[in-house]
Parts: C-alpha cells; sequence; structure tokens
C-alpha cells in the first residue's frame, strides 16, 4: 500500500532525527521499515501519524531517542567527509584570487568553526525534523546557515591575514595545486556522503567568482560581482534542491 504523503514526511523525518542523535544505521531502517507496516494498517483504517505520535512528534521523537543505543563509532566513518570538504572551501577561494596563504590563526580557526558549523547543521536537521518544518521556513533556516558558514570561514581567514604573517604563501603553480586537490575533495566528499550538493554548492560558489575574475572588469566591477553573484548562485542551488525533492516527495 502507498502511504500517504504526510506518513512518507514523517519516517523521512525519524531517519534523520535518529541519523542526527548518533543511532545505528540498521537500527534505524529497522525502525523506519516498522513504522512504514504500522503506517499503512494505520491509514488503511481510515487513522493518521497522530495515532503513533499523541499529536506530539518531538515527544515521541525524544522517547524513541532514548530508547535506542547510540552508535558514534559507526558515524565517525563521515568526519574525514566533513572536514576535507571543509578544508577544501576554506582554501579553494583564496587559491582562485592566487593568494592563498596559511599562518597559524587560520591552522586552528579553521577546524573550530568546521566544528561549530557541523554542530549548527546537527540542530538544524534535528529541530526540522522535530518541527517538521515548511519547504519556506528549510529554505530560509538552511539558506541563512550556508551563508553563515561561509562567513565564517571567510572571518577567519580574514583575521588572520590581520593579525599575523603567514608561515605559507602559495606561488602560481601552489594556488593550482589548491585548487585542483580542492576540487578533487569536492567529489570525493560527495561520494563518501551520497550528496551531490557537496559538489553543486562549490561549483556555484568558486566558478562565478573564477569566471568573474577571468573577465576584463575594472577592480572595483570585479569585487561588487565577486561579492554578490556567488551567493546568488547559492541560493538558486539549494532553490533547485528544495523543488526537486519536494517534487520527489509529491511523486511517491
Amino acid at each position: 500500500m502507498m502511504l500517504s504523503k504526510r506518513s512518507e514526511e514523517f519516517i523521512a523525518n525519524v531517519r534523520m532525527y535518529l541519523m542526527t542523535s548518533g543511532k545505528n544505521e540498521r537500527e534505524i531502517d529497522e525502525v523506519a521499515e516498522e513504522l512504514e507496516d504500522h503506517l499503512a494498517e494505520l491509514e488503511i483504517r481510515g487513522e493518521s501519524v497522530d495515532r503513533i505520535t499523541g499529536g506530539s512528534p518531538r515527544e515521541y521523537l525524544a522517547s524513541l531517542e532514548q530508547e535506542m543505543d547510540n552508535d558514534y563509532a559507526g558515524w565517525l566513518k563521515y568526519v574525514p567527509a566533513f572536514l576535507v570538504s571543509f578544508a577544501a572551501f576554506a582554501a579553494m577561494g583564496p587559491a582562485i584570487r592566487g593568494m592563498f596563504s596559511l599562518n597559524l590563526l587560520q591552522l586552528i580557526g579553521y577546524p573550530v568553526v568546521a566544528g561549530v558549523v557541523i554542530m549548527l547543521y546537527r540542530t538544524m536537521f534535528r529541530k526540522m525534523a522535530a518541527g517538521q518544518w515548511s519547504d519556506k521556513k528549510l529554505f530560509l533556516v538552511g539558506g541563512g546557515l550556508s551563508m553563515l558558514s561561509v562567513l565564517l570561514f571567510v572571518g577567519v581567514l580574514l583575521a588572520g591575514s590581520f593579525i599575523m604573517d603567514p608561515f605559507y604563501t602559495a606561488g602560481r603553480t601552489g594556488n593550482l595545486v589548491i585548487i585542483l586537490l580542492s576540487a578533487t575533495a569536492f567529489a570525493a566528499a560527495a561520494a563518501m556522503m551520497g550528496s551531490w550538493l557537496l559538489i553543486t554548492i562549490p561549483v556555484a560558489l568558486f566558478l562565478p567568482e573564477w569566471l568573474i575574475l577571468s573577465m576584463p572588469l575594472q577592480e572595483e566591477a570585479k569585487m561588487l560581482f565577486s561579492a554578490v553573484l556567488p551567493f546568488i548562485a547559492v541560493v538558486l542551488v539549494l532553490a533547485a534542491h528544495l523543488l526537486y525533492e519536494k517534487r520527489k516527495a509529491d511523486d511517491v
């Protein structure tokens, strides 16, 4: 039996909530399958998700989380993908501008920012799953968090540049190597995480800047376009992704 859209979204939210709680993947699959069967029986009787949650998805998810054991070790395999993608984000922009350098503040600050961003995304996904956000709210919060992540990395970059001298400055060849390594890192992270957003977002963020810097424009125009167009491109990519996911869910 085909489940209703609401039931399908509820199961997806349960999966996301338990994943961000560090639960075992196999057990999450088992819970999702049991829920699918239970919801199918309820819908045959004319009942809905509320029969399971008692009208409070947040409390139901919290109780389900407490009943399951944590499996943080199983999720450690995704840590390299996060770290690699964050490192690539931090390195790609300066390398494209031919200005990649590294100092002690940046060496320490980038991992700290990466940890903060991971925690922010974890919090967002948990609140989204428990609160059953609308597409509009998800787009606004997700887009805002993406922008905040970029700004935090840029902030560390600028702070490090003003406060202390770099211990490494890349030349022309070094910048090209860093660009190629960053692109490879994005592809590897996308394959590890199974999400092509880890490729499309960097392309949207960095390709416009590379094209703008290659154009015969005045420096003021390059600075303006480089500051605005990449963020517009990222927002459009996120909007297209959400629209695709929504249409896919509607077709189920």
